[in-house]
């Protein structure tokens, strides 16, 4: 009786595909590959060496190259450090200049209210002088009477004047030495102010002496060199050193008239024009600025 072999029924049964796909794998490793397999299994000392000293070099640039970032983070630190001192002094210098625009700007208002104020003082100080006028051109000498040379003087340009009508009469400025030198000898006569004990009188001395401009100090009957004598409205020092400036912006623009009239000094480019006034240095620029380019026009 025939049995039937009983074998292992967990194993399997090569077929015929699985040794076409062995002998596929098998055919696909190549001698190169296999020559590879051999360098690797026992490799060449010389190729090891070369290895290593490639794998230090790379070592070494790797350390330098981490060596320079290090020093690179620290400049940029420093750097960053320097910005933000840089910034602070910046922010701080804004804040001064801020300050110091400001402190300008108070300066200025200042230097008007100065201003206004000066112009203000020099105002109220002309209208003290209101009764006073300017006598220039009358020698001067000891033991003189000035009262009777003002009566003498007020009678050649055709005003009767009484002596209590004048407040008071002298001379003014530094008194000169009584032994002239020949530079003293040259320097003009100290001027002579009298003052008025009405203003009217002393706008009819100024209007009579302007019809009178040949008068000399031989005609008062002073001793010494003869001098043309002058009558003019006593100023303050501010508006005599204006008054100085706009006669010589007179003579450069060739305007016509330049006088003084209760404190106030005006001036008329010619007849049949306006007079202007002219109150301070400002109006110079106003007055003769514009003027000027209106002739170059």
């Amino acid at each position: 009786m025939n049995q039937k072999k009983v074998g292992n029924s967990t194993t399997p049964v090569r077929n015929a595909t699985d040794s076409e796909h062995t002998e596929s794998r098998e055919k696909r490793i190549t001698p190169a590959m296999l020559a590879t397999t051999e360098k690797l299994q026992d490799p060449n000392p010389g190729e090891v060496m070369a290895l290593v000293s490639e794998v230090r070099r790379l070592t070494e640039v790797i350390t330098s190259l981490s060596s320079r970032l290090e020093e690179a983070t620290q400049s940029l630190a420093k750097c960053q450090s320097r910005l933000d001192e840089f910034g602070f002094i910046l922010e701080t210098s804004n804040t001064r200049l801020k300050k110091l625009e400001e402190r300008d700007l108070e300066i200025l208002e200042l230097k008007a209210t100065v201003a206004q104020l000066k112009s203000g003082q020099n105002t109220r100080d002309q209208y003290y002088l209101r009764n006073e006028i300017e006598i220039s051109g009358i020698p001067e000498n000891p033991n003189e009477n000035l009262h009777h040379v003002a009566l003498i003087a007020a009678r050649k340009i055709g005003v009767d004047l009484e002596e209590r009508e004048i407040d008071w009469i002298q001379r003014v400025g530094p008194r000169r030495n009584s032994a002239k030198t020949a530079e003293e000898s040259t320097k003009p006569p100290r001027p002579v102010v009298m003052r008025f004990l009405r203003c009217s009188k002393k706008q009819e001395i100024l209007k009579a002496a302007r019809s009178r401009r040949n008068l000399t100090s031989v005609d008062l009957e002073v001793s010494g060199a003869p001098l043309k004598v002058f009558f003019n409205e006593r100023l303050t020092k501010e508006n005599r050193l204006l008054f100085r400036d706009v006669r010589i912006k007179r003579r450069e623009n060739n305007f016509a008239h330049c006088w003084v009239s209760q404190g106030t000094i005006y001036v008329r480019q010619k007849e049949g024009k306006p007079a202007l006034p002219i109150h301070s240095s400002d109006d110079l620029d106003r007055v003769f600025g514009v003027l000027s380019m209106r002739n170059f026009n």
